[in-house]
Formats: C-alpha cells, sequence, structure tokens
C-alpha cells in the first residue's frame, strides 16, 4: 500500500471512530462513545476536535476533572477552538 493511500485510510478511519462516537454520545451510550473516541485519539492525537467531544462526554457523564483535561487538551492543540474553551470556562467556573 502506497504512503499516500495509507495516510488516507487513516484519516477515513478517524473521521468514522469520531462519527461513531457522536452517534453513541447522542444516544446516552456513553462508555462506547469514549472507546470510539479513544480509538480515534490512537489514530490521531492532535486532532482536537476529538478532544473536545471526549470532554462532551465526560461532562455529561458528571466526570468533571476528566472533562476538563479534555477541553485543556483540545485548547492546547488549537488555542482557536472556542467550543472548548467556553466548556472549560464554565466547568472550571463551577
Amino acid at each position: 500500500m502506497n504512503k499516500k493511500k495509507e495516510i488516507s485510510d487513516k484519516k477515513e478511519t478517524e473521521e468514522s471512530l469520531i462519527e461513531l462516537g457522536k452517534f453513541y454520545f447522542i444516544n446516552g451510550k456513553y462508555d462506547k462513545a469514549i472507546e470510539e473516541f479513544k480509538k480515534a485519539i490512537e489514530l490521531n492525537p492532535r486532532n482536537s476536535e476529538t478532544y473536545y467531544n471526549l470532554g462532551l462526554v465526560y461532562e455529561a457523564k458528571n466526570n468533571i476533572e476528566e472533562a476538563r483535561k479534555m477541553y485543556e487538551k483540545s485548547v492546547e492543540i488549537d488555542p482557536n477552538n472556542k467550543l472548548a474553551k467556553e466548556h472549560l470556562e464554565k466547568i472550571v467556573g463551577l
């Protein structure tokens, strides 16, 4: 398999995992959502969106400490991620 195809396949897989994680989250299957987002992070640990989504799940589970860590990581990767910043400010201000 050539390198370009391998990168393309990896990106598609990462996006599929993120979408699956969102599906589980929306349907209240938080533990399954966490699994999928963590798999996506293994493929690409530099995707701010994945950490943000994982933060949302932890926040929904009322695991504020883990949510905070995920939002911080999201903002560290992408300082312009306004949603992650807003959620971080909200939970830190609790």
